[in-house]
């Protein structure tokens, strides 16, 4: 019979801060999002993988999982699964907004796959996001 690798999750220093920006902002989404991660981590729901994007770069490594209000939902975390010997970890890389493409572009920059032609693309949607967040803290 074989034994089954032991799956850790791993938050990437950005991805946390990303949940802490999240809980200022909304704590309800924040719990949300950390039901997803347990579900992922426990394997009880796995991600949707990526593709080969133009503007993204290759993400294909990647697997995204939906979560927030709406149909579709607000959000994605956007995750890889390193196999390695004994341990199967998965590496979140971001938890952000779907607006704009936002999450796909902040994983490509964060995994330094972000094409060239798209850097300005993300400076200007970062940008946006940034001024955005700062007029809801203002509310």
């Amino acid at each position: 019979m074989a034994s089954r690798k032991l799956r850790t999750l791993k938050i990437r220093p950005e991805a946390r801060e990303d949940v802490r920006r999240l809980t200022k902002l909304d704590r309800r989404l924040a719990v949300v999002a950390a039901t997803a991660l347990r579900n992922i981590s426990n394997g009880t729901t796995v991600g949707v993988p990526l593709e080969k994007m133009a503007k993204f770069g290759d993400l294909s490594d990647c697997r995204k999982v939906y979560f927030g209000y709406g149909n579709p939902p607000t959000h994605r975390i956007v995750y890889r699964e390193l196999d390695e010997s004994t341990i199967e970890i998965i590496d979140v890389v971001a938890i952000e907004s779907r607006e704009d493409a936002y999450v796909y572009l902040l994983t490509a920059e964060r995994l330094r796959r972000l094409p060239e032609e798209t850097q300005q693309e993300f400076t200007s949607v970062h940008q946006r996001i940034i001024a955005k967040r700062a007029l809801k803290k203002k509310e």
